[in-house]
Parts: C-alpha cells; sequence; structure tokens
C-alpha cells in the first residue's frame, strides 16, 4: 500500500510542477547500456527521422490552435507532431523567432517541482526570453507556463538537427502538413 501511495504522490508532483517529463519512454524500461547504465540511444535506432539526410533551411513552426508542431528542413516537413503550450494564465507569446541558445540538461530557474527542485527541462530550445520548447508532459490541451512542451522522442529529435539561428514561427491558427519520413527514404515512382 506504501508503495502505491509514493507512485501516487510520484506522480502528481511531476505533473502538478507544470513542464513535469517522462524519464523513460516505455519502449526501453530496463534496457541498459555496457557499463549497466540505462540508454535512451537505442531509440534513434527505431526512429526512421534521424535517417534522413540534413537539409537546410530548417524551421519549426508552433500551432498554437491545434497544439502541434511541423519541422521543416529544406521544402519538406521531416517531423510533426503534438504540443503543450502556455495556459491561458501563462501564454506563449506569438511571432517570428530564433533558436537563442541549447541545452540538453537545463533546469527552470523559477519553476519548481513538488519536491522543491528546479523543474526538469531536456532537450531545450530558447526561443524567446524565458521561453522555451523542450521535453515534456503533454496532456492535450495547452497546459504549461509558456513553455511549449514535446513528446520526449519529437525534443530529442529536433534538439539534434536544429541549430542556433534557426527559424521557430509561433503561429495562432493552422494545422500543419503532417511528416513521413519513409516517403523521403522510399520515394513512390
Amino acid at each position: 500500500m506504501a508503495n502505491r501511495l509514493y507512485a501516487i504522490l510520484a506522480v502528481f508532483a511531476l505533473t502538478g510542477a507544470g513542464c513535469a517529463h517522462m524519464t523513460e519512454p516505455p519502449e526501453l524500461a530496463g534496457q541498459t547500456d555496457s557499463y549497466g547504465g540505462r540508454t535512451h540511444e537505442t531509440l534513434a535506432e527505431k526512429d526512421p527521422r534521424y535517417a534522413i539526410p540534413h537539409a537546410e533551411p530548417r524551421s519549426l513552426t508552433i500551432y498554437l490552435g491545434s497544439q502541434t508542431f511541423a519541422y521543416e528542413e529544406g521544402d519538406r516537413v521531416v517531423a510533426s507532431g503534438p504540443i503543450s503550450s502556455g495556459s491561458t494564465e501563462h501564454p506563449t507569446p506569438a511571432g517570428d523567432f530564433r533558436v537563442l541558445s541549447k541545452e540538453k540538461d537545463k533546469r527552470s530557474g523559477k519553476y519548481t517541482n513538488y519536491f522543491d527542485e528546479n523543474t526538469p527541462m531536456p532537450y531545450s530550445l530558447q526561443f524567446y526570453g524565458p521561453y522555451f520548447i523542450h521535453e515534456g508532459w503533454l496532456p492535450g490541451h495547452a497546459d504549461s507556463h509558456g513553455c511549449v512542451r514535446l513528446r520526449y522522442e519529437d525534443a530529442r529529435f529536433l534538439f539534434s538537427r536544429m541549430k542556433v539561428g534557426d527559424k521557430v514561427k509561433v503561429v495562432q491558427q493552422g494545422q500543419p502538413a503532417t511528416a513521413n519520413p519513409w516517403l523521403d527514404l522510399f520515394p513512390v515512382f
């Protein structure tokens, strides 16, 4: 009973923090590297987007109305998916921005979690002042303190591909084109 209570409290602590994230994807649960430590590296081997050759220019569009994103390289959408942007009380700013900085293991300087620790913001891309795009919990609606949260696999992929100076556009309305990474690898004749 006590273990179950601790598990419930841990979930509450992470989700109540505003920028909670899953520490390990379910498909990698229990996997370890050659030194006995857990690893996420094998996820890239399962994601076909990593096989797509790099192209320029790179740009990311965040669609606040549909709570989705589209990442383009050259003239093709390479990745798209769900997000969770800022709540009504803490809106995500709209406009044309650029990636200002990148930090793989960032922690919030302002928000803390239930354990009074700075909230983790892994795979962070800063795009405007204190606003970041990073891995985090996706409840299915706008729910953050202004940051744009992504699923683990999307945050990690964008972090690996985007560079400081790349374009980030945040718009109110719109629906992104869906990415199909297999199409680029195996074109239809």
